[in-house]
């Protein structure tokens, strides 16, 4: 009883010394409250209003004669006293703006007889030849492990036991950040299989894991070493489900330098990582030109498959020095995306849309297995590189996904070389994960020509280029471009 009196006192005392006051944000015209305005202090310490224009306000951080001053775009700015302030409530007086244009147009057109305009320009509006484009291209991943779980754990190795594995899973990185930014020349138009690739330059960021990951690490390499054969390959099983993998294990054993074949092997080994890195960077490359608007098998077919889109009405407004309709629509029946269309008034070219998914994209659940793409955001923006007609000039998306597993494995070791039986040995565990995985795609197209197909042809793909890895970000890694 007299532990919890005292300690009664103590988070008492801890609350009196620490008193807060909420404060909100309004406008003072609607009273509508002012979100995520910017509030900050002569002590340069400084927070943002919520959606409801509400922050907290702890005195003891904040001395008597410190001063508080609250911005927001399309406010006066207003400053206080906080020895002086008294209210719960801070009004934002709305700052005249002066139009320095303003539209007058007497075209009177429905959303709809703007999308069928701008149906009927595509083919003169957009670049959809073979051309050469020098491509900015970036790849960012960021996932974390909602959960991980090992249970029922057996192995034919003594030293891979499960006390190395519970240690490992304690220690290891429940989130983790990685890109991989590719400078290139990106040739094609949008036939399938018009592509190539010539990579100038690469790079992947990406954290190392910490000191005591790697020994942990070592310490299960040197286990393997010593018990695995290193011409082993595995099958890994799941219950009824076989999965085949050619596991070499490369890194565990050095390669000889007088073994012709083992260098052989490792020189393959580098072309083909060359390979699949220049196949994997046109690829992604590709699948975004081959998602543009006016493409057939475009998924973002808020143009040529209207019919299945609600709109809204058109608002005419500035971006940047074109004069467009900004139109939104929704997706009726089964369609996944809305969008914002900013269309030029002029030429009825789309130069700009914003979109997002309105339902999960994917969603799959079947014998512990489980998938949820339940993200898909992003904008694509076109511009008149070549001062001819309109191309893709930037295009970013953001997507997320959450994956799942939760069901028996087995790793089996298996060697044909050795005589007798093949298996060696064999790990069993039941794993549960979810994986929740948040990406980002960013793409920025400096210049581009046409080019005729004899040109195209004659064109050898550079597949030489391999990223560098490094542990952080560096801004002049790109200094030369």
């Amino acid at each position: 009883m007299r532990n919890f009196f005292y300690s009664f006192i103590f988070l008492f005392s801890l609350n009196s010394n620490a008193q807060s006051s909420t404060i909100r944000v309004l406008d003072s015209l609607s009273s509508s409250p002012v979100s995520f305005a910017t509030v900050y202090f002569s002590n340069n310490k400084g927070i943002i209003t919520d959606k409801d224009g509400r922050f907290e306000l702890i005195n003891e951080q904040y001395d008597n004669i410190d001063s508080l001053f609250i911005s927001s775009m399309g406010y006066k700015k207003n400053s206080l006293k906080i020895s002086s302030f008294k209210d719960s409530i801070v009004y934002m007086i709305p700052e005249i703006i002066t139009l320095e244009n303003v539209v007058v147009t007497n075209r009177n057109l429905s959303s709809n007889e703007i999308i069928e305009k701008v149906k009927a320009g595509i083919d003169q509006n957009y670049q959809k030849e073979i051309s050469e484009k020098k491509i900015f291209y970036r790849y960012e991943s960021n996932w974390k492990i909602d959960k991980i779980e090992l249970n029922k754990f057996k192995s034919s190795i003594d030293q891979v036991n499960s006390s190395i594995l519970d240690s490992l899973l304690i220690r290891v990185p429940k989130e983790n950040k990685g890109a991989t930014e590719t400078l290139c020349y990106y040739y094609g138009n949008l036939e399938e299989g018009k592509q190539k690739i010539n990579l100038i330059k690469s790079r992947v960021t990406y954290k190392k894991d910490d000191d005591i990951l790697n020994s942990i690490n070592s310490r299960l390499k040197e286990a393997l070493q010593e018990n695995l054969k290193s011409n082993s390959y595995f099958k890994i099983k799941s219950g009824l489900l076989p999965f085949k993998l050619d596991l070499s294990i490369n890194g565990l054993w050095e390669i000889d330098s007088t073994n012709q074949e083992a260098l052989k092997q490792a020189e393959d080994l580098e072309l083909k990582r060359k390979q699949n890195f220049a196949s994997s960077q046109k690829s992604r490359i590709t699948n975004i030109y081959s998602n543009l608007f006016y493409n057939e098998d475009t998924k973002l077919d808020f143009i040529l498959k209207s019919n299945r889109y609600s709109f809204g009405d058109p608002e005419l407004t500035y971006l940047g020095n074109q004069l467009v309709y900004v139109i939104s629509c929704l997706p009726k029946g089964s369609k996944n995306y809305k969008g914002v269309l900013y269309i030029n008034s002029d030429d009825f070219a789309v130069v700009r849309i914003d979109f997002e998914n309105v339902k999960p994209l994917f969603k799959f659940k079947l014998l512990g297995v489980s998938t949820n793409v339940y993200l898909e955001e992003g904008r694509m923006v076109f511009s008149k590189l070549n001062n001819e007609k309109y191309s893709l000039s930037y295009f970013q998306v953001s997507s997320g996904r959450k994956s799942g597993i939760d069901r028996p494995i087995k790793v089996i070791e298996k060697n044909k070389y050795v005589k007798g039986r093949r298996k060696q040995n064999q790990i069993s565990f039941k794993l549960d994960l979810i994986i929740n995985s948040l990406n980002k795609q960013e793409l920025q197209i400096f210049q581009l020509k046409t080019m005729d197909i004899k040109n195209f042809e004659n064109i050898k793909e550079n597949i030489k280029v391999l990223p560098e890895y490094l542990n952080e970000f560096t801004t002049n890694f790109w200094e030369e471009f």
